[in-house]
């Protein structure tokens, strides 16, 4: 028979103000957890005076601070089995989330991972909590739930449960990680995951000042995105080694064809590229071009637009005149080439609107010059490739 015994975990280092809220969260949900820990992952402030109140209620594991990994691998060891919701000492769980993820887990037995949306909220000066805009979220098939990660994240530990026994078989969180060890974590579970989901809200996640990170190695709030972006792109070169290219496809979908073949580096490319790994996607993009001459798929058009759609934005092809030099030369290169640059012309539009509303608003400008200099370059092949058979390309 099934385990379906909830067992929650909280890693926290001096989160004593925020843990409070978070603890009776999940104290307060409409299904039972089953074991509740706290791992006091060496806080220096009140935490364990705090959670003297919860005796009875939540076991409390202390541990010399160093980090959030390894804070989570020791509980992990502790749960034999069942079900995990790994919780944030500083996000709130909303009452019903967690019988949302049961009831959506137990209705599909093949299925050991369910999770859900979040809200974003903050807490001014004055105490005042003010909703803001709803976390980033992606509503795909269970077959597209890995290349939808990879291009970012949406499904967050406070918002899924896991089966412990995909935990087992994935292996520990990296320790070496002191940004996106979630996230990390989160592209091992989905190569083998049979997920579940809903766009119900499961839990509100605080958008806050506080320092993140180690007490050696901290990262404060100023710095968080370029942390992130940092860390992320030391994942995914590992990714770009790991990954077979065929996991770029749906699950399901097999690489038996120049076709397929295509769309699986055009998705690798654009992952890279959005994890800012030009470099990587460069090769990808090539030799997608000389792969397939053929229309590209809409999937593959899809992709490209988002190759300049990560969330630390993507200055750095204002920067690297280099960069738009090798795009103009796959451009030009073939008709495939030109319709890839083309297409990533295209998702420049979004950029072009969102600068304006930043204070350096003259990088619209920038974009729009960059988007216009890549659709002519992919324009000027279409005009030389003139065959009965092919339709010019309209890069706009």
């Amino acid at each position: 028979m099934t385990n379906n015994k909830v067992t929650v975990l909280i890693s926290t280092f001096n989160r004593s103000a925020f843990l409070v809220e978070s603890i009776e969260s999940i104290l307060a949900q409409t299904w039972p957890v089953d074991k509740f820990i706290v791992i006091n992952d060496g806080s220096t402030d009140d935490t364990l005076d705090v959670l003297k109140a919860y005796e009875g209620h939540v076991e409390v594991l202390s541990k010399p601070n160093g980090g959030k990994a390894a804070a989570l691998n020791m509980a992990l060891s502790l749960v034999p089995e069942g079900l995990v919701w790994i919780f944030d000492d500083d996000d709130v769980a909303l009452p019903g989330g967690l019988e949302t993820l049961m009831n959506l887990l137990l209705s599909d037995p093949a299925a050991n991972m369910a999770y859900g949306r979040h809200e974003r909220f903050t807490v001014d000066a004055t105490g005042t909590t003010r909703m803001l805009e709803d976390g980033y979220w992606r509503d795909c098939e269970s077959v597209d739930f890995l290349t939808a990660t990879l291009e970012d994240m949406f499904a967050h530990q406070p918002g899924m449960i896991v089966r412990k026994a995909l935990y087992d078989l994935v292996g520990p969180f990296d320790e070496t990680l002191v940004r996106s060890q979630d996230y990390e974590m989160l592209i091992r579970l989905a190569r083998i995951a049979k997920p579940v989901s809903t766009e119900d809200y499961i839990f509100r996640q605080r958008i806050h000042d506080g320092v993140r990170g180690t007490k050696d190695n901290q990262v404060d709030a100023d710095s968080m995105s370029s942390s992130w972006a940092q860390f992320d792109r030391i994942i995914f070169r590992n990714i770009r080694l790991t990954l077979e290219l065929g996991e770029y496809l749906a699950k399901g979908q097999k690489m038996d064809n120049p076709a397929a073949i295509r769309h699986a580096l055009i998705q690798r490319g654009a992952v890279m590229a959005r994890k800012k790994l030009w470099s990587h996607a460069l090769v990808d993009l090539k030799t997608a071009a000389a792969t397939s001459d053929a229309p590209l798929k809409h999937s593959e058009i899809t992709a490209l637009r988002g190759a300049f759609a990560s969330k630390y934005g993507c200055d750095e092809v204002l920067r690297d005149s280099r960069l738009v030099d090798e795009l103009c030369k796959l451009a030009t290169s073939s008709l495939a080439g030109s319709r890839i640059v083309a297409s990533l012309a295209r998702g420049l539009k979004w950029r072009v609107r969102s600068a304006l509303f930043t204070p350096n608003r003259w990088n619209s400008v920038r974009y729009l010059l960059l988007m216009t200099k890549l659709s002519r370059a992919s324009s000027m092949f279409s005009k030389s490739y003139q065959p009965d058979s092919v339709a010019s390309i309209r890069p706009f």
